[in-house]
C-alpha cells in the first residue's frame, strides 16, 4: 500500500516539477540558514560551559593618583599566591600568560607561521581539568624551557611518532616537549597549540615578581564557598590597597565568572581572547529567525496553493471510493518526500559554505559537535512542516461542495483574497530590510579602508625586529644604513610600535606622566621613535616646532596632541612633562592621530625620540617609491639574514595591517550580503510561484482580453502593477526600520558615513527589475497562447 503512496507522491512532484523546484529552492536555502544560525546560537550560548568548577576571572581597574582609570583583565605574578595564602575562601589559583601567536616556530628544522600559544605554571591543567594524554601531569612545566602540545598538533607535525623529548625553537630558544594535552572544545575563550612555562617569562621579566610590576598575566580563582564571594573581594580588595597605594597607584579588583567573558568583555582594554558583543550575536539569531520564518511561510503558501489548485481531483478521489486516511497518507508522504530532499540539499550546503560564514563572522561552529542536534532540528521542522502542510493542503477536501471543486474555484487566489500579496508584502520588506542594512555596512567599512588616520601609510614597509634582547644602537645603525642604499628606498625610521593598529594589538604603549605643576599622574599614550617621524609619516604640526637638531637637546623634548590640553598644569608650549625621573619640554602640538584605529577614541599621545638609550625600538619602518615592493623585500631579507641569521625576518605592508583593524566589519558585511542573497532568492522564488499560479488562474481572463483588443504589453503592464505596487509598498514601509538599525549600529563608530538613501533607492530599483522581469518570463508564455485554444475549454 505504501509503494502506492510513495508512487503517487514521486509522480504528483514530477507532474508539477517547476512548483516542486520552487518549493525545494527556497525552503533548502532557509534550513541550511537557520541551521548555521541554530548551531551558531548552542555554540555561543554555551562558551566555557564545559567546567566542572565554578571559575573565576580576576579584572582590574587601575589609576594613579586620581587619574584616568583602566580597566584591564591583567595583573602581575604574586596576584594569585597572595590571594590562596591569605585568604580562606580562595581554594586555588591558575595564572596564565595570555593567548597570543608565535609568528614563527621551528620543529626539526621545519618553519611553521602563526601557532597560538600560552604561558601557565604547572597546575594548569588540574585547575582546569585538562586531559593529559601523554606525560606525567605532576612533572610537566616545572622548567623554564618545558612545553605540552595539543592532541591535533602532535598528530599534524609528528603524525604517529611519539613527541615527548621532541625540540620545538622559537623566541630563539629551545624547549622540549614533555607532554600532549587533550584539545579544548572550540567554544572554549582561550584556544592554544601549546603551552610553555611561564618560568620562561619570568627570567626574561625581572619585574614580573613585584606587584607594581609587569601586568602581563590573567588571574583564574576558584571559592570553597560561592556565598562567600562578594566579603571575599573586599579581602582582596584590601589587599591591593595596601600592596599600591605607596605607588599612589589605586586598583579595584572584580570577579568575573568564565562563562561571561567571551559575552561581556568589551569594556576591557589589552583583553586578548576571543570575544563578541551581545548585540551582534543577538543579530545574528534575528536574522536567521526571519529567514527560517520567510522560508517556511513562502513553502507553505505556495504548497498549499498547489493543493488548492488541485481540489478538484482530489475530491474526485474521494468521490470514486478514496478514504479520507489514504488522502491524508498519499499528502504527508508527499510533504515529507519534499522535506527530506530538502533537508538533505540544506544539509550539503550548509556544510560548503559552514568555513565561509566561521571566517566571516568569526564563529567557531563545527559540525561533528552537534549531530544530535542537528538531528533534532531536522525532526523538528520535518514533523511540524508534514502535519501543518497536510493540514492546510487538505483542509477544502471536506468544506469545498463538488459543484465549486469542479468550477476550479480556490481560497488563496480567490479575487477578494489578498495572501499571496500579504506573502509578497512581508517577504520584499524583509529582503529591503537586509540589503540595506548590508549595503551601509559596506559603505562605512569601505569608508574606514580610504579615512585619514592623520598619518601617511602608503608605500611602507615594516620590518618587525623579533630578536630576544634589544639590538644593540650600532648594530641598528648598520641594518638602517645597508638597508637605505636599497634602490627605491626613500626613508627609514625605527619606532616602538605601528601607529592605528588598535589597542593592545603591539603591546601596551600606555604609560604615567605629570603636566607642568600639577601632582596628579595621568595615563597617556607614548611614541617613541627616531627623530625623522613627523617627517616620515608627514604628520602636521599645529603649534611650535619639530625635534631640534642637536641631538642632546632633541632627547629633552616632547611632541603632544591636543588632549594634554585637558590636564592639570598644561601651559602650553613649553610645558614640562613628567615621564618617570625624566623632565621633557613640550616643543609642538601635532593634529589628530587616530594610533587606535579609526574604530576606537585615541586620547593623550606624547611623541619622544632618544637615539641611544631610548625605549625597545621593535618596527623598522621603510618608505619606498618603487613599483616593484617584493624586490625591496628580498633585498631587505637578505640583510637580515646577514646580521641576525639566528632570527627570522618578518616584512609587512603598512595599509595591509590597518586593515586587519576592520576585519570584523569586513565579516559582517559578507555574512549580511550572504544573507541577503538568501532571502532575495527565495523571496524571487516566492513571487515565481505566486505569479505562476496567478497566471494559470487568470489565463481565461487574459485570453478574453487579448479577444477584446489588449496588446502583451497591456497584459504585462496590468500584472505586473497588480504586484510591483505591493513591493514597492514593502520598500517604503523598510526604510525607517532600516535607518533605525543602521543608525543604531552606526553610533559604534566615532568615525562614520551618512546614510545614503540614494543607495538604498538604486538598489530597490534593481531588486523591482528582476520582479519585473521574473513576473514578464511568467506571463509571456500564456500570452503568446492562441485564445481559442483557452476560450473553446468553457
Amino acid at each position: 500500500m505504501y509503494k502506492i503512496y510513495l508512487s503517487l507522491a514521486i509522480r504528483n512532484l514530477i507532474k508539477n516539477y517547476q512548483n516542486t523546484m520552487i518549493n525545494l529552492l527556497g525552503l533548502s536555502l532557509g534550513l541550511a540558514s537557520t541551521l548555521f544560525v541554530f548551531l551558531f546560537y548552542l555554540s555561543e550560548s554555551n562558551f566555557d560551559n564545559f567546567y566542572k568548577d565554578d571559575i573565576y576571572r580576576m579584572n582590574y581597574k587601575m589609576s594613579v593618583s586620581g587619574g584616568n582609570a583602566l580597566s584591564i583583565p591583567l595583573c602581575s605574578f604574586p596576584h594569585g599566591t597572595a590571594y590562596q595564602e591569605r585568604i580562606d575562601n580562595v581554594v586555588d589559583h591558575a595564572t596564565v600568560y595570555h593567548q597570543h601567536l608565535i609568528p614563527y616556530l621551528s620543529i626539526q628544522k621545519e618553519n611553521i607561521e602563526g601557532v597560538k600559544a600560552i604561558a601557565a605554571e604547572n597546575n594548569y591543567l588540574h585547575f582546569f581539568d585538562i586531559p593529559l594524554l601523554k606525560g606525567d601531569k605532576k612533572k610537566v612545566l616545572k622548567d623554564k624551557n618545558d612545553i605540552l602540545v595539543s592532541e591535533s598538533f602532535s598528530k599534524k607535525y609528528f603524525h604517529k611518532e611519539n613527541p615527548i623529548g621532541k625540540r620545538i625553537e622559537f623566541k630563539n630558544d629551545t624547549f622540549i616537549i614533555n607532554g600532549v594535552f587533550k584539545d579544548l572544545p572550540s567554544n572554549s575563550h582561550i584556544q592554544y597549540d601549546i603551552i610553555y612555562s611561564i618560568e620562561y617569562l619570568r627570567s626574561r621579566y625581572n619585574t614580573s615578581d613585584l606587584w607594581e610590576g609587569a601586568n602581563i598575566f590573567n588571574l583564574y580563582l576558584k571559592f570553597k564557598h560561592d556565598d562567600k564571594i562578594p566579603s571575599t573581594l573586599e579581602k582582596i580588595n584590601d589587599l591591593l590597597v595596601e600592596k599600591f597605594s605607596p605607588f599612589r597607584i589605586t586598583n579595584e579588583a572584580s570577579l568575573q565568572h568564565i562563562s561571561e567573558i567571551h559575552f561581556n568583555s568589551k569594556d576591557l582594554s589589552h583583553d586578548f581572547v576571543n570575544t563578541r558583543s551581545y548585540e551582534s550575536f543577538l543579530i545574528v539569531i534575528t536574522v536567521g529567525i526571519i529567514i527560517l520564518s520567510l522560508a517556511l511561510f513562502n513553502f507553505i503558501v505556495l504548497y498549499s496553493v498547489q493543493k488548492d489548485n488541485e481540489i478538484t481531483s482530489l475530491t474526485l478521489m474521494k468521490i470514486f471510493g478514496a478514504h479520507q486516511n489514504d488522502i491524508i497518507r498519499s499528502t504527508c508522504l508527499e510533504v515529507s518526500l519534499m522535506i527530506t530532499v530538502a533537508t538533505g540539499v540544506s544539509f550539503i550546503l550548509l556544510y560548503f559554505i559552514l568555513p565561509f560564514l566561521n571566517e566571516q563572522l568569526n564563529a567557531v561552529v563545527h559540525i561533528g559537535d552537534y549531530i544530535y542536534s542537528i538531528v533534532f532540528f531536522y525532526l523538528i521542522i520535518g514533523a511540524s512542516l508534514s502535519i501543518l502542510l497536510s493540514y492546510l493542503s487538505l483542509r477544502r477536501v471536506n468544506t469545498v461542495s463538488l459543484a465549486k471543486s469542479l468550477s476550479g474555484q480556490t481560497q488563496l487566489f480567490s479575487s477578494k483574497n489578498k495572501t499571496e500579496k500579504g506573502l509578497l508584502l512581508i517577504q520584499f520588506l524583509i529582503v529591503f530590510s537586509i540589503v540595506s542594512i548590508g549595503v551601509t555596512i559596506y559603505q562605512q567599512y569601505q569608508y574606514l579602508l580610504i579615512s585619514d588616520y592623520g598619518f601617511d601609510y602608503n608605500n611602507t614597509l615594516v620590518l618587525k625586529l623579533n630578536t630576544k634582547k634589544q639590538i644593540p644602537h650600532q648594530k641598528l645603525e648598520l641594518l638602517k644604513e645597508d638597508i637605505n642604499k636599497i634602490n627605491g628606498v626613500e626613508d627609514i625610521m625605527l619606532s616602538n610600535e605601528m601607529i592605528g593598529k588598535g589597542k593592545g594589538k603591539n603591546g601596551s604603549s600606555l604609560i604615567m606622566v605629570k603636566v607642568g605643576e600639577s601632582e596628579k599622574d595621568e595615563l597617556a599614550y607614548i611614541l617613541h621613535a627616531d627623530d625623522n617621524y613627523l617627517d616620515f609619516l608627514d604628520i602636521k604640526l599645529k603649534e611650535g616646532n619639530t625635534f631640534d637638531e642637536n641631538k642632546h637637546k632633541a632627547n629633552k623634548q616632547c611632541i603632544v596632541n591636543d588632549d594634554f590640553k585637558r590636564f592639570d598644569g598644561w601651559e602650553g608650549i613649553g610645558s614640562i612633562i613628567e615621564l618617570g625621573d625624566e623632565k621633557l619640554e613640550v616643543v609642538g602640538i601635532i593634529q589628530s592621530l587616530s594610533i587606535n584605529g579609526l574604530i576606537e577614541e585615541t586620547g593623550p599621545i606624547l611623541l619622544v625620540t632618544n637615539a641611544e638609550n631610548g625605549w625597545d625600538r621593535n618596527f623598522l619602518n621603510i618608505k619606498y617609491n618603487s613599483q616593484n615592493p617584493i624586490e625591496i623585500i628580498d633585498k631587505v631579507e637578505s640583510i637580515w639574514d646577514q646580521l641576525f641569521p639566528e632570527t627570522h625576518s618578518e616584512l609587512l605592508f603598512y595599509d595591509l595591517e590597518l586593515q586587519q583593524n576592520y576585519t570584523a566589519i569586513q565579516g559582517q558585511q559578507k555574512a549580511g550580503s550572504f544573507f541577503g542573497i538568501i532571502s532575495l532568492l527565495i523571496a524571487i522564488s516566492g513571487l515565481w510561484g505566486i505569479t505562476r499560479f496567478s497566471v494559470l488562474q487568470r489565463k481565461q481572463e487574459m485570453s478574453i482580453r487579448k479577444v477584446n483588443g489588449a496588446s502583451r504589453l497591456d497584459i504585462l503592464v496590468l500584472f505586473n502593477k497588480d504586484y510591483l505596487q505591493w513591493i514597492l509598498l514593502a520598500f517604503i514601509i523598510s526604510l525607517p526600520i532600516s535607518h533605525y538599525f543602521c543608525s543604531l549600529w552606526l553610533m559604534n563608530f566615532p568615525n562614520r558615513i551618512a546614510i545614503n538613501f540614494g543607495i538604498w533607492g538604486t538598489l530597490a530599483f534593481g531588486i523591482l527589475l528582476m520582479s519585473i522581469s521574473t513576473i514578464t518570463m511568467i506571463c509571456w508564455k500564456v500570452i503568446n497562447i492562441n485564445p481559442s485554444k483557452i476560450l473553446r475549454d468553457l
